[in-house]
């Protein structure tokens, strides 16, 4: 006995109604994600963080002391002048890389730019909450600084070297 090749199996149809059940699930789940429903939360953007400024033009740089003494000069008035307690920390630190040596220059734009951001400030918070980032770079040769361990040899790893390394320094806020 032949069966027709028209004629469903019962197989054919079983596969028929999953297939069905399965478009059916896409599709449900694919409406439910398509709603116009507003969130019942108020939004509340962060607030901002550390600020950098933008380097100078002219890519002027300054040695440690004329940048540590500018900020220094800047953040003691500020805080001065809002009755804040006096800066925890000293410069150079605060604005070294970290793993520097005093070999690193800074940017002048970005040490004139965080003065001008300390004498913005309005509260003492904004010291800790809102630091200015300098922009160093690096005049170190290699052997001023330490140079990375190797691999599977735990005992021996050095700190990590800096090479002719551009980054960002911390100025502001307490450590």
């Amino acid at each position: 006995m032949m069966v027709p090749l028209s004629a469903p199996t019962s197989k054919n149809r079983s596969l028929r109604a999953a297939r069905a059940v399965c478009l059916a699930l896409v599709a449900l789940v694919a409406a439910a994600s398509c709603t116009s429903a507003k969130d019942t939360e108020d939004y509340v953007p962060s607030q901002p963080g550390a600020v950098q400024p933008e380097p100078t033009k002219n890519g002027k740089f300054e040695d440690e002391a004329t940048a540590c003494s500018a900020l220094t000069k800047a953040e003691s008035s500020a805080r001065s002048m809002l009755g804040c307690d006096a800066a925890k920390r000293t410069c150079p630190d605060y604005i070294r890389p970290a793993g520097g040596a005093d070999c690193f220059v800074y940017d002048e734009g970005t040490v004139t730019e965080c003065a001008k951001e300390f004498g913005m400030f309005t509260s003492c918070d904004d010291f800790d909450v809102h630091p200015c980032l300098v922009i160093a770079k690096s005049q170190c040769s290699t052997g001023d600084v330490g140079e990375g361990g190797m691999g599977g040899a735990p005992a021996e790893g050095g700190g990590s070297g800096m090479g002719d390394l551009s980054t960002a320094a911390g100025a502001g806020g307490s450590p």
